[in-house]
């Protein structure tokens, strides 16, 4: 095992750091300050394309998943609570991962999670266990390439049906279009039935938005488009109706910017009519469009965020009861803030810097603090980033060593017990939740003078397990000493092997 080893100089990194943090970020005269602690990296798949949330293993508390296109798996981080997790278990689904949402497609009240593979274009279900646990429930041909997917209740049914947006993998792999998977009662798929097979002048859909925008009661589809190239840009919003069975038609376009690459809407400005918020990775800003009646949308001026932004999410975040923006910043490894005032303006909040070429971000309440907290998939780190809302403090465990290595000969004494150290060299409480010896030859070893079992350590504390080796049998013995804890890429692991030698 290649554990990572922390010395002072690496605390004193790890807090600087967080005091750097804390004192760069922005706050807001209303309501919470938006103050955020960054959390150590979380490890997934090789190249994490998209991120989701739920309820995984039905302990109340948020769970993160991801698709990793390179790796070709999902990743599944169970939440501890207090804003870490645990180590992902991940588990291959097919070839290039690059859309995932959680939703509970078979009523049977567990979240199950829906991906796009677009190397074999098609989309997947995964029935959730109830344990952390998935196992393929459906799949479907879905169109070419598809990079983006919705989940709602499209025909009325109340079974969560499918929207896939097929963009060729981002305008490699004509023909593009909107398909629509329906829920066959089941949690499976329908075959799909496809929109927008004309073409837009070469131009692929990198998003869509499923909200009622005509005031009907039905959810219709609005959809983003870009073009393959930066030689000509250009962009528009078309958006479908739905006809009231669940089949759409044309029903207006919208031109507010080049290269629109995301889409969200709310109602902003407390009128009744959802508004709309696009990306554009051409001029590196989004846009607000407010809807008036008739379904006429006015055009606010763009607002500057960071390079190439690819994700957008409204929410409130700074407690005023408003909604805001925060914005995913693919090539400047950052999230935009932009507080809302009520009227659809938007003002700048800072911004906050993530894991490298974030493609993702999904906000809840990570530490039960009731502030959203952000988490970006963080493509070219493999990672998952957690930012903490508010001036939330995290533990950080230190193990002394990784393995522990026993020899004994036949007939002597037993060997003398070794000694593992845990340490905090975190800001937030530690707490040890067990401790114990796995493994083929867990009885060759044992345990004294335990002093971490349910212990709380503050930052700088420490505590100390003592590990015995006494075999049985001759040769090699090898066992796994486990702490399981409440901070991020539990449990810790140490070696264990001892060796009778005749």
């Amino acid at each position: 095992m290649n554990r990572p080893r922390f010395s002072l100089i690496h605390v004193l990194f790890y807090l600087g750091m967080l005091a750097f943090w804390a004192g760069m970020q922005p706050s807001s005269s209303q309501g919470q300050n938006l103050t955020y602690t960054p959390t150590p990296s979380n490890p997934v798949g090789r190249a994490p394309q998209a991120i989701t949330t739920g309820d995984f293993n039905g302990d109340g508390l948020w769970d993160l998943a991801t698709v990793n296109g390179t790796s070709d798996d999902v990743s599944v981080l169970l939440g501890n609570g207090n804003g870490t997790f645990r180590s992902a278990v991940s588990f291959g689904v097919g070839k290039i991962p690059l859309a995932l949402v959680a939703e509970d497609m078979d009523g049977d009240g567990l979240v199950d999670l829906v991906l796009a593979l677009s190397g074999s274009d098609q989309v997947v279900v995964l029935k959730g266990k109830g344990t952390g646990l998935f196992q393929k429930l459906a799949s479907q041909d879905a169109g070419k390439g598809t990079t983006f997917l919705a989940v709602r209740d499209v025909n009325g049914d109340g079974w969560s049906d499918v929207v896939a947006v097929n963009s060729g993998r981002f305008g490699y792999y004509p023909p593009f279009n909107l398909a629509v998977l329906l829920n066959d009662g089941k949690g499976g798929l329908q075959t799909p039935v496809t929109y927008e097979n004309e073409g837009r002048e070469g131009m692929f859909p990198t998003g869509v938005l499923v909200e009622d925008m005509t005031g009907d009661g039905k959810p219709d589809f609005t959809v983003t488009w870009s073009q393959p190239s930066w030689s000509s840009p250009n962009g528009l919003v078309s958006i479908l109706k739905n006809t009231g069975d669940g089949t759409f038609s044309p029903y207006t376009e919208l031109k507010p910017g080049f290269t629109l690459s995301a889409i969200q809407g709310a109602d902003v400005n407390h009128d009744g009519l959802v508004d709309l918020a696009v990306t554009s990775l051409f001029s590196d800003t989004v846009r607000i469009l407010l809807q008036r009646e008739g379904g006429i949308f006015t055009e606010l001026d763009p607002m500057k965020v960071g390079f190439a932004p690819v994700g957008i999410i409204l929410r409130d975040f700074d407690g005023d009861h408003e909604l805001d923006l925060v914005v995913v910043n693919r090539d400047s490894n950052s999230l935009s803030m932009l507080l809302g005032n009520g009227k659809g303006l938007f003002s700048s909040a800072g911004h906050f810097g993530v894991g490298a070429t974030p493609s993702g971000v999904a906000v809840e309440d990570f530490d039960r603090d009731q502030f959203p907290d952000l988490a970006t998939s963080s493509t070219n780190s493999d990672g998952v980033s957690v930012l903490l809302s508010g001036g939330g403090a995290i533990p950080l465990p230190s193990v002394s060593t990784d393995a522990l290595v026993f020899e004994v000969d036949t007939g002597h004494a037993q060997p003398s017990p070794q000694i593992v150290r845990l340490s905090n060299i975190g800001l937030g409480l530690l707490k040890i939740v067990d401790v114990g010896i796995t493994g083929n030859s867990a009885d060759a070893f044992s345990l004294a003078n335990n002093t971490c079992l349910g212990v709380t350590l503050h930052t700088g504390d420490s505590c100390m397990l003592q590990v015995g080796f006494a075999p049985h049998d001759q040769g090699s013995h090898h066992a796994t000493l486990t702490i399981q804890d409440n901070a991020s890429g539990g449990p810790r692991l140490v070696a264990l092997k001892g060796l009778v030698k005749s």
